[in-house]
């Protein structure tokens, strides 16, 4: 049987997998035809059924994730048709914990994608302005001050004869969760995908685009789905589609609340000169936007919403992430750690969790979700999540919960150990702690390089900036002193020995030597250098170059003489001033 898996980049990968197998075994062809040795518990698969597209697929913020451990054919019934899977990261985890390269190119697309989408927030819009310099920087697009955008260039509305697209304007739309967004911006998301999964792909299944050289990585053209019509002006236009997250405000606060700034696009290429001045490359700018978007809103979130048990009338929200679960109920909000968590239980639509709360009280939560599926969705998320971030291995009582099927259960009845009608319930193999060692021990073992992290990027590029700024102050002080000298000896060197006054000007005949001024030479009967006679002076000039800079060496000594006798000469005038008062 083939199985079809769609990537975060929207291109296709083949694989012929028997369907009597285990789903693991599809997932891990995939990731060896993408060069991923290991580290393969990071990405999970999600079926997409008939009728559906990638972009429903993405749209869903509680993805229905399949069990690796169970068989292929238990998710279709035709056999002549291939089954289509997309190929997403389930567990998110920190750059500096990714070993592989290609792993980290794969969290990159998806994250890339999720910011466009909405899915993850920018905490601010300066935030948002690093992170759309950082996307600009690992597309390949080199800092162009040309292509900066002016005040008076920044899109307006479609509305008003613009040629951008309508997403810059949608401030209110574009700041609520993505459960809240019209279906209209919706609609301009799957187009998006849809012309995302069309576009030229290179052999490694990442998209190029023509004016990025050599750079393998998607443009923001095509992921953002603009049109030759509706193409945005510059690539600034394009990658400032990003907005914060706002949770306090409400949908029907006044769109000045939420509006960008209007330096918004400058604040995108001011933060992309920086990360060109270090000379930032594009798999550094990947590392440390996969760093930045830790602390975001939505990071590795699964949303789950349903109706309480006890008021059908109220809507309940559950967001599982990695360092636990979010609850939000009647316009309230509660964080539950995974430590809190006492007890998760999963019967047909409904859910019940029960948690310590704050005052160290037990407190249950009773939802019923749309089907059974959502709810044990919700169920698993919870039980691996918890398992994966925050256990030391994997215990024995989740690995091995299961169910069985109608046909199974009655076998069961006869012989406990058969295998028939058996769905694992978790396919949770090991911990965050256990994935990063093992791939160490497998990459060291098979004599594979690890992808450069903590080395390589021990340094945040704020500091790197600062670091180079420091070192291009120390360098113009340094060549500051050494300009302060030489003109200094240049201002010695032409000045008359005999004197110590005068300017020399004057070369003596027939020797030609140039010693003195004019008025020391005509008292010279000999030279002072070689006390040969003297028969002749003649005036001499100095060339322009000279002469300017020692103008500028005269100025610059009269300006610090100025500037050392006027505190002496208000010293002393006050010192005149005050003697009366005192006397």
């Amino acid at each position: 049987m083939w199985c079809l898996v769609n990537l975060p980049n929207g291109t296709t990968s083949g694989v012929q997998c028997d369907p009597k197998r285990i789903s693991q075994e599809c997932l891990e062809k995939v990731c060896a035809d993408l060069g991923i040795i290991c580290e393969t518990d990071y990405f999970g698969l999600i079926p997409v059924r008939d009728g559906d597209s990638v972009a429903d697929v993405d749209e869903c913020t509680a993805k229905q994730w399949i069990n690796l451990r169970n068989p292929l054919h238990l998710y279709t019934n035709d056999r002549t048709h291939p089954i289509v899977f997309s190929l997403r990261v389930k567990f998110w985890v920190p750059a500096h914990l990714i070993l592989q390269c290609s792993v980290r190119t794969l969290f990159f697309m998806q994250a890339r994608q999720e910011l466009f989408d909405g899915h993850l927030r920018p905490a601010s819009w300066a935030n948002a302005a690093y992170l759309a310099a950082l996307l600009l920087q690992a597309d390949g697009y080199k800092y162009d001050p040309a292509k900066v955008p002016s005040a008076a260039e920044t899109p307006i509305a479609a509305g008003s004869g613009s040629t951008t697209s309508s997403p810059d304007r949608r401030p209110a739309q574009g700041l609520r969760r993505p459960s809240k967004r019209k279906c209209s911006e919706i609609e301009c998301k799957r187009g998006s995908v849809s012309s995302q999964s069309s576009g030229n792909t290179t052999p490694t299944g990442i998209q190029q685009d023509e004016s990025v050289p050599a750079a393998g990585q998607v443009t923001g053209s095509q992921s953002m789905g603009d049109g030759p019509t509706n193409a945005p002006k510059n690539i600034y236009h394009r990658y400032g589609a990003l907005r914060p997250a706002f949770e306090d405000a409400d949908e029907d606060q006044s769109a000045e609340v939420v509006l960008k700034p209007g330096n918004f696009y400058q604040q995108i290429a001011q933060e992309h000169e920086k990360l060109s001045r270090i000379r930032m490359t594009p798999t550094s700018a990947q590392y440390w936007l996969l760093e930045e978007i830790c602390s975001l809103v939505g990071y590795g979130e699964e949303i789950f919403e349903g109706v309480t048990m006890a008021e059908p009338a109220v809507v309940c929200k559950i967001g599982v992430s990695p360092h636990g679960l979010t609850i939000v109920k009647d316009d309230e909000k509660y964080s539950v750690p995974f430590t809190a968590v006492k007890a998760a239980k999963s019967v047909k639509r409904s859910f019940r969790l029960t948690y310590m709360n704050e005052n160290h009280e037990e407190t249950h939560v009773e939802l019923k979700l749309p089907n059974h599926r959502t709810a044990a969705s919700l169920y698993r998320a919870i039980t691996e999540k918890h398992v994966f971030y925050s256990c030391e291995t994997v215990r024995p009582i989740v690995t091995t919960q299961f169910i069985r099927d109608l046909k199974g259960t009655i076998v069961s009845m006869f012989n406990e150990d058969t295998e028939l009608g058996k769905r694992y319930v978790f396919d949770i193999q090991r911990t965050c702690r256990e994935v990063y060692d093992a791939a160490r021990r497998t990459l060291h073992a098979r004599g594979i390089e690890i992808a450069p992290s903590a080395d390589e990027h021990k340094e945040t590029p704020a500091a790197v900036l600062g670091r180079l700024e420091e070192s291009l102050r120390a360098r113009q002080d340094e060549s500051g002193q050494l300009e302060k000298l030489l003109d200094e000896r240049i201002r010695e060197a032409i000045t008359c020995p005999i004197c110590a006054d005068g300017e020399i000007d004057t070369t003596f005949l027939p020797c030609g030597h140039m010693t003195a001024c004019r008025a020391c030479a005509i008292q010279c009967d000999r030279c002072p250098l070689c006390r040969a006679n003297i028969e002749s002076t003649s005036k001499i000039f100095l060339p322009p170059l000279l002469q300017s800079r020692k103008e500028g060496a005269g100025s610059n000594a009269a300006t610090r003489r100025s500037s050392e006798i006027t505190p002496s000469i208000q010293t002393g005038a006050a010192k005149a001033a005050v003697t009366p008062l005192v006397q």
